[in-house]
């Protein structure tokens, strides 16, 4: 055991100061950005078919960024996502965002045992209770099988092909109705006229 005076002093490292990005540095990232796609990509290995787009998403009435997106094709992102990004991408990224909430925090059985005195929440929070009843609305209105082959589609990422054979139909049979389901999914959360619920 060595004792405090035999252990050798450092000094703590100084910092780097940060600063504010340049356009010219900006410029310089996106210049180098097709060559980050290519290089993820190359390590991806194009694993379970996907493959990288860059797509043009609108952050504002004015602005938009390119963004390098991952996705196989047949998929709903691969379908509705990579060109214009109409009402029907919206209300299939609205279903996603609304089953995410209302699952995301699972209140175990063990957190509810604990009790109040644990710091753990001992209930259900408000954001997840809206988000289910919002999917509970949602099911009751299209049905339930319409229902589950969105949420095969938009929140499970499974192709148009999956879904078909789930089903017992044909590939070619089930993208009109996948696209009917996704019509009417923008009609429930007035994607197409309105304001969302």
């Amino acid at each position: 055991m060595k004792l405090f005076d035999e252990v050798p002093f450092h000094a703590k490292r100084r910092k780097p100061p940060s600063y504010r990005t340049t356009p010219e540095e900006r410029q310089a990232g996106r210049k180098s950005q097709s060559g980050a796609i290519a290089k993820l990509s190359r390590a991806d290995g194009g694993k379970a078919g996907a493959r990288v787009t860059a797509v043009k998403i609108r952050i504002s009435a004015g602005r938009s960024e390119t963004q390098a997106i991952r996705s196989r094709p047949g998929t709903f992102e691969w379908r509705y996502g990579r060109k214009r990004q109409d009402a029907l991408f919206h209300a299939g990224s609205h279903l996603a965002v609304l089953w995410e909430r209302a699952g995301v925090a699972l209140a175990s059985s063990a957190d509810f045992l604990r009790g109040t005195g644990s710091g753990y929440a001992t209930s259900i929070s408000d954001g997840r209770v809206a988000a289910i009843d919002k999917l509970d609305g949602f099911v009751k209105e299209m049905g339930r099988v319409p229902a589950g082959r969105l949420i095969d589609y938009c929140v499970a990422g499974l192709t148009t092909a999956e879904i078909a054979m789930k089903h017992g139909a044909k590939e070619r049979e089930m993208a009109p109705v996948l696209n009917s389901d996704l019509r009417a999914c923008a009609q429930h959360f007035n994607f197409l006229g309105g304001n969302r619920r």
